[in-house]
Order: structure tokens, then sequence, then C-alpha cells
């Protein structure tokens, strides 16, 4: 048993369960139904099957479930001088299927090095000619793009062809008078010449075999034969049929007798002959289903068409809907008018046979009479096919994607069960969305179209957001996915297909793009550090982060939050829609949920996962830094953010009690001038950066300017390598986290969540400096530096008071050393325990002095966590004989007619710090 096979046998045992019964593989565990009714052959596996044929019916070929044990076939099978060949001779045996016995000497092993990327592989050569030749890379192909395949260098292949048999061998199939089939690739040539029938390889549907069909047809005049019939049997997509026509029309007109065949699609997935052959799917019972597929391609008209299904079938279907070029028909068959044209044809016969005239063979009079009493009629006059059901599983609603095509246009849309349910509903959909369509079938054939077409129907898996699902461990973009670092391009139906989980976005926004061809090239890096410093590496590292946010909390439960602040003109904006180039997102920064409605700011927190949530312009100043307009969105609604839980629920539109809350699945980025204000919770949950103009020169906006006009597509690979490093880079972030968080506790940053949230970007920045830019050990050192600083401030300020209320108690101090006992603002003596205030008249006295305080209702919160002034109690009735808000001619007054005056007063009680510096 080779090392590849016994690998793969390894593989299917963990994965499956499987019980050994005799040579059989059986009781393995269905990865569809979930039953122990899956099974496969113990010694050569090459299909894995459900036995639930029916109500489940998987069917996967090896290939796809250890799709990485068929990537690097020279790891495994090294070349030797006894066998050069070895691992070409491993990829056409263990890989495609072949029998290698009759390809001996029609293939070498090479080798081929990417002149850009210098990566190499080795190769299946095949020899066309004496100087050209065509070779399958065969190390982990995806890393070349579309150079998978290739000719050699300056090689045109118009008119010729390659086969394993010899042009005698293909003539001789005219004196037989079969066909010699020819199809696009060489292994589909060799599938199904190793299947019993002769082939040939045009290289490409584009390449019309002029000069092999020459030759041929030269050599079959030597021999005086007839030449052999060809069967156009290209690939089951639109080139491959497009060309199937053309070139069986150009053949025809060239005097040969012509026709077609085609591989089927298996739910939705387009099949080569190759595919077919590893399937076991290319023998005698199957070759009638796939001739009968070419010939309803080329046939030239739609009653032709129907003919040819009615046949197909054996009479067994009086009535269908069926697709000829583009347009959908429906076929039926009058069976009373059919017999009695019969009847009337076997008269006509025997009247013939009297009369010494040409008598009708059964085959013909049946022939005749379907002509005359069959009709097809167009029903749309386009081509409608569902693909597949989706759902939201969450809010229950669910579509039915379709394909419309017709001869002009091409569209994908979905509909809805109702816009089904009817053609009075369905007709102007088919409107809607394409134009010039139009569904002129009935009901009963609508019914009968949906019914047929929609049985069984395959079910994609659907997210309603863009970015990372933690589900499926995919990150899910518009035109990409990647899964474990590979790059999976959508498919041509629109949906993902990773591993055996088909899978797809609903939403639309926002628009991520990642260039998976393009390799990375950071020489941005120098001058983007020569601008912005250790803190653009603090600020990059922790964005290059949010792409593992998920992750990270799966890990520590929580991700930072960062914020950037700063003068006006410092480049904070700049910096930000740098960033989101990098991440694939142009001409953006972020949103200002105080000019958002409620909904649009949820939305906005629940359309991505692991990309950040920028929210900019938070603060509402003047010139003087004052506020001077209420913010609708409170920081303290973050809170459950950091943890990655939800932040806001809603009510389904169900009959029940069920509600929403998505889960927060990005990264929480702020930048506005001033830096934020809230509370502790949010505090210690937040990364501070200041930015201000200092160093900013002529040269540096150069710089900047040039950074800004770097193009997308090459600014977005950042990201995609980040993501294609995935395990690397977060194995780095976890190896280093646990060393440098023992390391702030150590110098004194005991504050637990600080130093972890801090601690999380300085392992980021080991990470990035170690897999994705060229970042030197003195800048990274720079940086980690200034997290430890950024730390500790954080952890002094949260020892004070909040801003605001060291704001407040200034001016409490300022004007109550100026003022007289009988005028002072507090309402307890000066050697008391506590301090007694009435807010109202402090904001009085305040505007009276020209003081500016913030707005009374915050300050009103943000007194109760006073420290400086501990917070005992508020509204406490106070006997006082002061009044620090009256004028002082009108007290006087008082006093002197009625004595000294007093009354309650409704006063905020803090305690005195003053008291113990007195004593």
């Amino acid at each position: 048993m080779s090392e590849l096979k016994h690998r793969i046998i390894e593989r299917l045992e963990n994965t499956f369960k499987f019980k050994i019964v005799g040579e059989w593989f059986r009781e393995g565990i269905c990865p569809q139904c979930s039953k122990k009714e899956l099974y496969t052959h113990a010694h050569n596996p090459r299909l894995v099957k459900c036995g639930r044929i029916v109500k489940c019916g998987y069917e996967e070929h090896v290939k796809d479930i250890c799709e990485d044990l068929f990537k690097d076939w020279s790891e495994y099978h090294p070349q030797t001088d006894t066998n050069p060949n070895a691992a070409a001779d491993a990829f056409l045996s263990e890989g495609r299927g072949f029998d290698l016995s009759n390809l001996i000497g029609k293939y070498t092993q090479q080798f081929y090095t990417d002149k850009d990327t210098k990566q190499s592989s080795a190769t299946v050569r095949f020899k066309l000619d004496e100087n050209n030749y065509w070779e399958r890379l065969i190390d982990r192909p995806e890393r070349f793009g579309n150079k998978k395949a290739r000719f050699n260098y300056g090689f045109k292949n118009a008119g010729q062809a390659w086969s394993v048999h010899e042009l005698d061998e293909i003539c001789r199939l005219g004196e037989k008078g079969e066909a010699i089939w020819i199809t696009e690739g060489i292994f589909d040539a060799i599938a199904v010449s190793q299947s019993g029938i002769k082939a040939m390889s045009c290289l490409s549907c584009v390449n019309y075999p002029a000069q092999k069909l020459k030759a041929i047809a030269d050599r079959c005049h030597e021999l005086k034969i007839d030449k052999p019939r060809l069967r156009w049997a290209f690939d089951n997509d639109s080139a491959g049929k497009g060309y199937t026509v053309k070139w069986h029309e150009r053949s025809r007109a060239e005097g040969w007798s012509s026709t077609a065949a085609q591989p089927p699609s298996n739910g939705g997935k387009k099949l080569d002959w190759n595919d077919l052959f590893q399937w076991d799917k290319l023998n005698p019972d199957q070759f009638p289903k796939y001739k009968h597929y070419g010939e309803l391609l080329i046939a030239e008209t739609a009653e032709e068409a129907g003919l040819l299904i009615y046949n197909f079938h054996e009479s067994r279907r009086h009535s269908f809907f069926y697709n000829h070029k583009f347009r959908l028909y429906w076929w039926e068959l009058d069976y009373d008018k059919f017999n009695k044209a019969c009847e009337h044809l076997e008269k006509r016969n025997i009247e013939a046979a009297e009369d010494g005239g040409k008598i009708l063979t059964d085959k013909e009079i049946r022939s005749s009479a379907l002509q005359n009493c069959s009709a097809a009629k167009e029903i749309c006059n386009a081509q409608v096919d569902p693909l597949y059901f989706q759902r939201n599983e969450i809010t229950d609603e669910s579509w039915y994607y379709f394909k419309l095509q017709s001869p002009w246009s091409e569209t994908k849309t979905t509909f809805t069960a109702d816009q089904m349910s009817s053609r009075s509903k369905f007709k102007p959909r088919v409107m809607s969305v394409m134009s010039g369509a139009m569904w002129t079938g009935t009901d009963q054939q609508l019914e009968t179209f949906i019914k047929r077409t929609t049985e069984r129907l395959r079910e994609v898996k659907t997210i309603d957001y863009i970015g990372y699902s933690r589900e499926y461990e995919t990150y899910i973009f518009e035109k990409f996915a990647v899964h474990k670092g590979q790059v999976i391009p959508i498919n041509e139906h629109d949906f993902f297909k990773v591993k055996r989980k088909e899978i797809k976005t609903l939403a639309n926004s926002p628009a991520i793009t990642i260039n998976p061809k393009q390799e990375f090239n950071p020489n941005w890096w120098k001058d983007f550090y020569r601008v912005r410093g250790a803190k653009g590496i603090i600020a990059l590292a922790w964005w290059m982060g949010s792409y593992f946010a998920e992750q990270i909390r799966a890990e520590h439960s929580s991700y930072p939050f960062m914020e950037i602040v700063g003068e006006a003109g410092a480049g904070k904006s700049r910096l930000i829609e740098l960033m989101w180039k990098l991440s694939g997102r142009k001409d953006y920064e972020g949103f200002d949920a105080n000019k958002s409605t409620n909904v649009a700011v949820y939305r906005n927190f629940a359309q991505i996962a692991n990309l950040p949530v920028v929210l900019i312009e938070g603060d509402r100043n003047d010139v003087n830094g004052n506020t001077v307009q209420k913010s609708k969105f409170s920081w303290d609604e973050l809170k459950d953010a950091f943890n990655g839980r939800a932040i806001r629920s809603k009510g389904l539109k169900t009959a029940g009690n069920e509600t929403y809350e998505p889960p927060f699945r990005g990264a929480i980025l702020i930048s506005q001038n001033s830096a934020i204000q809230a509370s502790e919770a949010i505090l210690t949950r937040t990364l501070h950066l200041y930015f201000d103009r200092k160093g900013q020169t002529l040269e540096t906006k150069r710089i900047v300017d040039d950074l800004d006009r770097m193009e997308l597509e090459d600014a977005c690979t950042f990201m995609t390598h980040c993501l294609r490093n995935e395990d690397k880079i977060l194995e780095t972030y976890k190896n280093s986290l646990q060393n440098i968080e023992t390391e702030y506790h150590q110098i004194g940053i005991t504050h637990t969540r600080i130093a972890l949230c801090h601690a999380q970007v300085a392992a980021l920045i080991n990470a990035m400096a170690q897999h994705v830019l060229p970042i030197d050990l003195e800048e990274v050192i720079e940086a980690q530096e200034m997290l430890q600083n950024m730390a500790r401030e954080r952890v002094e300020q949260l020892n004070g008071d909040h801003p605001d209320v060291e704001k407040f108690w200034d001016v409490y101090e300022y004007l109550q050393g100026n003022r007289s006992p009988d005028f002072g603002l507090n309402h307890h003596n000066e050697d008391a325990q506590t301090v007694a205030i009435n807010l109202n008249e402090v904001y009085k006295v305040a505007a009276r002095n020209y003081q500016q305080l913030p707005e009374i209702n915050e300050m009103k919160k943000l007194l109760r966590i006073s420290r400086k002034y501990k917070f005992v109690e508020s509204n406490r009735q106070v006997y006082s004989d002061r009044f620090p808000a009256d004028d002082v001619a009108a007290v006087t007054k008082i006093r002197e007619t009625s004595g000294k005056p007093s009354r309650n007063v409704k006063c905020w009680i803090f305690t005195n710090p003053n008291l113990g510096a007195k004593k």
C-alpha cells in the first residue's frame, strides 16, 4: 500500500468512525444526515456514500474529503534515478485514477519555476509535437493562480490536438461507423479512452483542431475508408456549450458527420469526463445519457429537441418542459390524435401495398405521427433555473435562488415562495429582474415546473453579515472566502464551497476587497513608520488584531477598544482611511453615531465580524472644548461589546416571544478630537492614543499623500496576507501574551483589565513584526515601551477623578475661597466631616462669575463616583443660614429687620477632603 493511500484510509477512519466489515468500511457517520450509514471500500477507497439513498443521498470522492493530501505529490513520491516520473505516475494513477499501462512514453515528469514568485512545482508534461508541450503543475497548484496548467512559451495551439491513439486507430473508426470523441482537456481524453471509446483532446474549447482533422481526412483518403464521425464532447459550461455548437456547425459545413456529447452537472457542480471517470460514472450504461445531452444541445429547433426527449424516455412522458437555446418550452403530445394518425398511416400502408407504392416502416409511421400530433410551445422567453434554497435562520425568511438566461442577457436573483406560488406573481417578478423576459405559461405549467425543479433542491447555509463566521471558521466576503489560510473564490452560483459546507452571506455591505492573486509587498512600511512612528505601529497592530477578534475573544473573552484622539489636522482621519484601505475598503473612515438613527447604529455594529467598527466625531464641542450638544449615544452602551456579547435586542415578527440578540463580532475604534468622557468600566477597556501636529513638515505631508494614493488592489494584500497566515499570527500572539502580561504586573501595572488590554496589543505587535511587516527590533521595543506608559497613565487616570468632576471641584474651590461664610457654597461648617452643596446654587454662582461647568444632568451622574470629595448622599434637607446665590443687599436688609434668617436646603453631601489637612 502506498504512503498516500495509507494516509487516506487513516483520515477516513478518523473522520467518519468507520467499522471494518470484510473488505468494506461500514457504519460511518454521514456528515449530511448524521446516521451510521456511510460506507466505502476499505482497501481502495474512492467514493464515500450514504446508504440512505432516498432520504440523504450523500456521495463524495476521497479527493474532496482529503483534499490536502492530493496537493503535494513530490513530497510523498520523490523523484529517483530508477523512477524519474515517480510524482507524475502517482498523480495520474492515484490522483486521476488512470491505468498507466497505455500511457507509458506519452508523458514525462518535469519541473517549473515561476519567474515572478520564484515558487516551484513538479509537472506532468505531454508532448504535442517536436517543439511544443502542455504540462500540469502538481505540487499545490493553487499557489500559481491561473497557471496550474500551461503550454510552453510562445506555443500557439491553433489547429492541433493530442491523443493517446495513433492516427490509423482513429481513422479505422470510420470503417466501423463509430465516432471519435473530441474533448477539451488531455485528462478528459484519457478518461474517455480508458472507458473504451477513442478520444482526442483539442487542448481548449476555443481551438478548432483543423490540422488534426486534415491529417485524419488525408489518411482516410489514403486508406480509402470513410472518415470517422466527430462527437464534440466539451465541458458542461457556457464556453464549452457555445463552442460545441459552433464547431459542430463548422465541421458539418466542411463535410464531416458530426454530433455531440455532454457531461451532466452534479447538484449544480459542473463535472468533466475525468470527474465522471473517477466517480465510476463513465461506463457503457451511462454513455447513451451523455450522448442524449449532446444531441439536445445541437438540436436545431425546439420541436426536434422535444422529440429527442420524448424518445429518450421511451414515450413515458406525454408532456414536459425543457430548455432550448435559452428559452423554456412546454412539449405535449395529443395522444388520441397520435393514435388516430398512426391508424391512418397504417391504412395508407395497406393501400400502398395494394397499389405498389412506398410502404412506411413502423418507425417511420411513429415518427411521422409524432411530428404531426405534438406541439412545442414557448412558456418563457428566458431559461429559468432554480439553483438552491437559502434561509435566514434568525428571521425565518427564505428564498429560492434562480439563474435566468436569455439570448440577450443573464442574471441571478432570489424568488420568495409567495412569488413562485402563482402565475400572477411569478410573471411580474420575472419581468422585474430581466429586461424583456416574460412568463407566458399557465398556472398548471408553472406548478409543474416549480415542483419538478425544486424537489430535493440543495440548501446553502447563510450568514447575515460580512467577515468571519465562527460557526464555519471561515471569512466570507463578496468575491472570496478564506478558510484556514486558503482563499476560496465564489463559484458561478454565488456561494462558497468550504470543504463539505456550502455557505454565502446575505449582506451586501460593507464591500470588502481582498486580492489573492498578488503577492504581498509592504514597500510602503518605511514611509508609514516615518510619519506615524510607534503610535502607528500600535494602531496598526490593534487594527490587524481586529481581523482575529473572534478567535482572540474565544481565548481570552475580550478584545480591547481603541481611541485615536488629538488635535485637528493631526492626521487621524487619514490614518484610519489608510488602515481601511489596507483592509480592502476605500474612501471610508467611520460613522457618527450621533447623526444616525438607533437602527442604523446597531446595524453598523451587526453587519461585520472580525473587522473594526469606527465611531467618529462623537464629541460636540465649541472652540473652547466645551460641550455644546448632548450626545445621543452613550459610551457605556458599548460595555458588552468588549466581550462579544449582544449590545441590543429586538423582537422578531412571530406569534411567540422570540427575540434576536446578535453578538458583537468585531472591534471598536473611536476617533474624535478630545478624549472620551466615560465611566471607569469603559476607560479600562480602552487604549488611548493621542496624536498631535508635532513633526509635521512638507516632506511628511508628501509621504502621507503618496500613501493615500496607493491603489486598493495593492493595499488590500495586507489583510489578504494576514488572513492567509491566521494560524501563525495567532500562535505567536498566544505565545507572547502570557509573558507580556506577567511583565506588566511585575512593573506595577496591576489593574488586571488594563494590563490585559495593553498586553494583547503588545503581543499583536510581536506577531505583526514576525509574520507580516519588516519592523526593526528597535521599532518594536519603542512601541512596547509606549504601550507600557499608556497603561500606567490609564491606571493613574482612574485613580483620580473624571476630568469633568475635577473641573467641577476646581470651580467650587475657587468660588468658595472668595466668599464670606454667610455666602459660602458649603451649607455645613468649614470644620465639619462633610460638605453640603446645592447644585443649582453652585451653577448660578458659577455663571455669575463666568465659570464654565459641564452640563448639570451629566454632572449628577459623574458626582456619584467622585473620589476626592466622596459622595455620601443626594437631596438631604439641611437647615442653613447661608445664601450663596442671593444678592448681598437683599440679605443684609432682611437681617437688619428680622435677625439672622435660616431655611431648609436640599443638598448633595460629600466627605470633606480638607478636614485632615487643617488638623
